[in-house]
């Protein structure tokens, strides 16, 4: 009789659970589809999907706040801010991966003709990031099957284009490296959820948070009775 011992792998967790880890999303299991990008109102061209090599992933920061009092210092957020992403894209023979980024600069600035666009909305384009399953096929749902997780970027204009360099040295795909930004990211899940979902709405209403500043759950550690390591053999009791 074989016995299973995966039920012993893992951290133990505070309320004594236990188990091994979960199967990790792959790095290469992914695609990029972008809309309206060097053309207006064009959906996901193919011709971008399959030459994008690179993307990053959101990256979003914080700024904190420093509120000085007496002999004490708390810390408090503004405005969250999405950092600059990046992404690199094999340049092909045909020329349809650098027409499209050719097209998507003229809409920011046409530099032959020195005209810009008139508005924002008129030249930002919108990206998604889909992480794969593996399968063969997938479609623009995000409850799709063979979709685990989708990144929806809003507001995304070029920030810079690198057309890298031609060398005798060595034989390497040539790439285009451009640098992106964007306003907003949203995120779904496998089930084609969005992820992201807490609410200020009954904290505003209640105008809850008199608080000088955020407690947070009370751990164990800090309460009344203390915390002991008796049980590992030591008298030590910190109360």
């Amino acid at each position: 009789m074989s016995i299973n011992s995966l039920a012993n792998f893992g951290t133990p967790g505070l309320a004594g659970e236990r188990e091994a880890s979960l199967q990790p999303i792959l790095t290469t299991h992914w695609r990029a589809l972008v809309y309206s990008f060097g053309s207006s109102g064009e959906t996901a061209p193919y011709d971008m999907t399959r030459q994008i090599k690179t993307v990053s992933l959101p990256s979003v920061q914080f700024s904190p706040i420093t509120i000085y009092n007496y002999v004490s210092a708390v810390y408090i957020q503004s405005r969250g801010e999405w950092s600059e992403g990046q992404m690199s894209v094999l340049d092909d023979i045909t020329n349809s991966a650098r027409r499209r980024v050719e097209n998507q600069i003229a809409k920011q600035k046409n530099f032959f003709d020195q005209t810009m666009s008139r508005a924002g909305e008129n030249y930002k384009f919108e990206m998604d990031i889909d992480i794969l399953a593996g399968g063969a096929t997938a479609g623009n749902s995000a409850a799709d099957p063979n979709i685990i997780r989708k990144y929806c970027y809003a507001g995304c204009m070029l920030t810079s284009v690198d057309d890298g360099q031609m060398s005798y040295d060595s034989a390497t795909p040539k790439e285009i490296t451009i640098g992106f930004r964007y306003d907003n990211v949203t995120v779904f899940d496998h089930t084609g959820a969005r992820m992201g979902t807490f609410s200020h709405t009954n904290e505003i209403q209640s105008q809850s948070g008199t608080a000088a500043i955020g407690t947070g759950i009370q751990g164990n550690l800090g309460t009344t009775s203390g915390f002991s390591h008796s049980a590992l053999g030591s008298s030590l009791t910190f109360a």
